[in-house]
């Protein structure tokens, strides 16, 4: 099959935006896209960068969704291909030096990104998690991220939202808590098991005295629930 025309790949990446919602079939289809014409990422990314500027501050969101779509490709799960991995790095590369403006941009400090605000925690958490970008990147969302509380109902003020809208958002927003959640468990088929071992042991705390105080709780629940069934016991 030949390759797709680079002008042809724009015109069809900027429709595919145009109509981007935050509904997840809608998100997948354009990650995808972008992550199967990575060799024109360079051109696709400008198609990302003038939605941005165009478009109004709560939809920014979907954008960033896509670019967490297109870099997990490569690093969340033992399901993405040898050419999506590629990708994902293609892309990585492309957009470190940018990632931060654009993170900036989805919650500024308005009542639109006040309502962006939760979600994009979420994704920057993943990135986290998944090395994605280096620690001085991440130092940085962090710090555009810090003290920031998001406020979903006020991204109606910002956007003139109508009450269909603000439902479409809300189930969106579920979904995509959802597919976090999932997420959050899949590991890569390439990794050694010690590996997972290694990552929960580090980020569990130490047993302190909280949850010596637990246990202790719980047994003597059990021993009196136990007590309780011995004397209903029949003889």
């Amino acid at each position: 099959m030949d390759e797709m025309d680079p002008f042809e790949a724009r015109l069809l990446f900027g429709n595919m935006l145009d109509n981007l919602t935050g509904a997840q079939p809608t998100v997948d289809r354009v990650s995808a896209f972008a992550v199967k014409n990575a060799g024109m990422a360079d051109n696709l990314f400008d198609c990302i960068n003038e939605k941005l500027e165009k478009i109004q501050v709560p939809p920014r969101l979907n954008i960033l969704l896509v670019l967490e779509g297109i870099l997990g490709t490569g690093a969340s799960n033992g399901r993405a291909s040898s050419i999506s991995t590629s990708a994902a790095e293609t892309w990585s590369e492309l957009l470190k030096k940018d990632i931060v403006r654009i993170v900036k941009a989805v919650v500024p400090e308005t009542p639109g990104g006040d309502s962006n605000v939760p979600q994009v925690r979420k994704v920057v958490a993943g990135w986290r998690r998944k090395n994605i970008f280096d620690q001085s990147i991440m130092d940085q969302i962090d710090k555009l991220l810090a003290n920031r509380a998001g406020d979903r109902s006020a991204g109606g003020t910002e956007s003139s939202m109508k009450n269909r809208d603000i439902m479409n958002r809300i189930e969106e927003d579920r979904e995509r808590h959802k597919r976090h959640k999932e997420d959050v468990w899949i590991r890569p088929a390439y990794e050694n098991p010690i590996d997972e071992l290694n990552a929960y042991w580090e980020t569990t705390s130490d047993f302190n005295d909280a949850d010596w105080l637990e246990l202790s709780v719980e047994n003597d629940e059990f021993r009196h629930e136990r007590q309780i069934s011995t004397l209903q016991s029949p003889i």
